[in-house]
């Protein structure tokens, strides 16, 4: 599908924008990459021997899209999809806070989840995570993948950016990656050019205006804001960056690890990526300081922490580090040294997610969540069954396995060494306790 002319004269000149070359790469000439992100614990000797993703370690080029709904340990998370070019949010971070891990993030507009998957294993189960979806039905998947990631620092909202602005001062970082026109991503999906216009693209900047308006009073002060798109349009970009630097609210932060990359323009006060010169789509990105007053919402003092106990104190690493919930969600496991910062998230913000769930007590019998399969909280000694690849599938489908092994109760179902999920071992099955929600609907040819 041609690029709209309008496009190209709307970039004639944008900085770095080669417009042979930018053509020839949308016209089909060159392939959209695909690219995936290993998870650091569960994932980490996968995809060894490929081609990796050059601003983020995790990152991995595959040679083929392969069919992500039937390998098992896609389930697990032990690997998320997702466009190389957004994986140098690391860069982002770590210009932000070097080794510091201790600090609250939002991720404003968070779903599908690629982001805040990032963010979470950049955190590794310090600090805060909050991840925020507009969209109830997006906030579903957003949740459902930063499940599947397994951290217990994590919480997910569904609120409108408007609604943060009662947290005063509470963020250190807040990372918007901002609805936009898309322009970036015409070449992974050709069919949004159908959408792409001048007025669309003033529409978003309008938009993105008022989004950061509305968080911007719950960052601190010098704290940083981490801005995105996924648009070439300098008014969705730069020009939204300049505006803050120009009220004398933040200033621009350089990302040194983008500075000597070869391939990424550097703006002044942001970085582009274009796909006829690196591996990767479309995007912009940006870091800034806040250097406007901010003021700070008051927290409330630590609650006692409430051990954990009985089976569950076998099954948690690290159990001193955490503290047993009880909220709207049930009964929960969270990092005892973020519990006095629920206190507001919980007054003000539609919370889906907070933490771990672990599950509940059925009479003398403790059901595990599904949650607590996933979380890279749990144990490896936790009793469980090594399932193969067709069972492994089977499983995913939400149906009954054979028991070919002298085990009952509960048991965590693995392949690879990584947990899938639930099951419940008798004499001669075993009970499936995937979610509804999660089983996979395709057929399986193994």
């Amino acid at each position: 599908m041609p690029l709209p002319d309008q496009l190209l004269a709307h970039l004639a000149h944008v900085p770095g924008f080669r417009a042979d070359f930018f053509t020839a790469v949308h016209a089909g000439q060159t392939p959209a990459p695909v690219s995936v992100r290993r998870h650091p614990r569960k994932g980490k000797t996968l995809f060894d021997g490929l081609a990796p993703v050059e601003w983020h370690q995790a990152g991995v080029y595959l040679a083929e899209r392969p069919d992500f709904t039937l390998d098992p340990l896609f389930h697990a998370g032990a690997y998320y999809v997702q466009e190389a070019s957004s994986m140098s949010l690391v860069q982002a971070l770590n210009a932000a806070f070097g080794t510091e891990r201790d600090i609250r993030v939002l991720d404003l507009c968070a779903a599908p989840g690629g982001k805040s998957t990032l963010i979470a294993e950049w955190l590794d189960g310090e600090g805060l995570l909050v991840a925020n979806e507009v969209i109830r039905s997006r906030a579903t998947v957003l949740k459902e993948n930063l499940d599947r990631w397994g951290y217990a620092n994590v919480v997910v909202s569904n609120n409108d950016p408007r609604q943060f602005a009662k947290l005063e001062g509470f963020f250190d970082a807040i990372v918007v990656d901002a609805p936009c026109s898309g322009s970036g991503m015409f070449r992974k999906d050709p069919e949004t050019q159908k959408h792409w216009s001048p007025e669309a693209v003033t529409h978003c900047s309008l938009r993105q205006r008022r989004i950061l308006e509305d968080v911007w009073p719950s960052l601190r002060e010098d704290g940083f804001l981490i801005y995105s798109t996924c648009s070439y349009s300098e008014e969705e970009n730069e020009g939204q960056v300049q505006e803050l630097i120009a009220s004398g609210a933040a200033e621009c932060v350089v990302i040194p690890a983008l500075e000597s990359l070869p391939g990424i323009v550097s703006t002044g006060c942001g970085y582009r990526f274009y796909p006829d010169q690196i591996q990767g789509e479309g995007f912009f990105l940006a870091v800034l300081q806040r250097k406007a007053p901010a003021n700070r919402t008051e927290l409330k003092a630590k609650t006692p922490r409430k051990p954990i106990t009985g089976q569950l104190s076998e099954w948690i690493t690290e159990s001193e580090a955490f503290s047993t919930l009880e909220n709207h969600l049930g009964f929960t496991l969270f990092p005892y040294r973020q519990i006095g910062v629920l206190t507001p998230l919980l007054k003000h913000l539609h919370v889906l997610k907070c933490g771990i769930l672990l599950g509940e007590q059925k009479g003398s019998r403790f059901s595990p969540d599904h949650e607590l399969g996933l979380s890279v909280c749990l144990s490896a000694l936790v009793p469980g069954i090594e399932l193969s690849k067709d069972e492994a599938l089977h499983y995913l489908k939400k149906e009954s396995l054979p028991n070919r092994q002298s085990v009952n109760g509960t048991q965590l179902m693995r392949y690879q060494g990584r947990a899938l999920g639930w099951g419940n071992a008798l004499p001669n099955r075993i009970n499936n306790g995937l979610p509804k929600s999660w089983r996979i609907r395709k057929e399986i040819d193994v």
